[in-house]
């Protein structure tokens, strides 16, 4: 069954990308065609299409969805040590690129780094303990998360802060790995930390595996309405489409009972 839903989620985030949506119309206007069916209907595709194109460019249907996504997390508790004892600061990883054989963590994954090193020093100026948990694996020869702990390192946090949960390939992953690694701890006091259009559906994983974190958003994206569709406004809001399917998903896995 599982199977049969991994497979209606990967072809419906198809509908996310614009390149599939372009295709579709195009191949749907050609079979039309062909069938010799209603010039009507092949006009309507292509207004239909372009109309899309149009709503999806200009921003408006960024702004709806960037709401929808992070509203909750853009003002979220104040940093201070005394509110969490001796707490895991989750870290989720971003990418990683490779240019030229060097591989470094992707562009969002410092706003991430930042807010968590924001974090721990609050506790380090008290004298509390903390630790940071970072999650992810990548597709690199490095690790996200070795990669994390290097910056980590040069910023002075000491390895005997930092955990490594260096498997994890996905969301589900990160939140499933890292659970088993805070409850053989027996700590499940966190915070998580990520970006704000990712966080609505890292918290719902991480409440899937019995845990409570407190969101800490590191960063926020949006569109900006305007006259003419730009690439600026369909490439974010393509990215917060492909969330809001994968929030769908968790929450029917969710309701089923297969999501553990």
């Amino acid at each position: 069954m599982k199977f049969l839903l991994d497979l209606l989620f990967r072809v419906l985030q198809l509908f996310t990308e614009p390149y599939f949506l372009v295709f579709l119309a195009v191949v749907i206007i050609a079979l039309l065609r062909r069938k010799n069916k209603s010039k009507k209907w092949r006009i309507g595709i292509l207004i239909t299409t372009v109309l899309m194109i149009i709503f999806i460019g200009n921003g408006f249907l960024g702004k709806l969805t960037s709401a929808y996504l992070q509203k909750n997390y853009l003002h979220t508790p104040e940093m201070k040590a005394a509110a969490v004892q001796n707490p895991i600061i989750v870290v989720l990883g971003g990418g990683v690129v490779d240019i030229d054989h060097t591989e470094k963590v992707h562009t969002m994954s410092y706003s991430r780094m930042v807010t968590a090193y924001q974090l721990y020093h609050e506790y380090q100026k008290k004298n509390q303990p903390c630790t940071i948990l970072i999650s992810g694996k990548g597709r690199g020869h490095i690790s996200e998360a070795e990669l994390f702990r290097e910056d980590f390192k040069k910023m002075g946090v000491p390895d005997s802060d930092i955990i490594k949960e260096d498997k994890s390939m996905n969301t589900y992953q990160n939140a499933k790995f890292s659970s088993e690694i805070l409850k053989k701890m027996g700590n499940t006091s966190l915070y998580l930390v990520t970006s704000g259009f990712h966080m609505k559906r890292s918290v719902a994983l991480f409440k899937t595996f019995g845990l409570k974190p407190i969101p800490q958003a590191s960063d926020f994206i949006d569109t900006e309405i305007t006259v003419f569709p730009n690439s600026y406004n369909a490439a974010f809001t393509f990215v917060m489409l492909k969330e809001v399917v994968g929030i769908w998903q968790v929450q029917l896995y969710n309701s089923l009972g297969v999501n553990k």
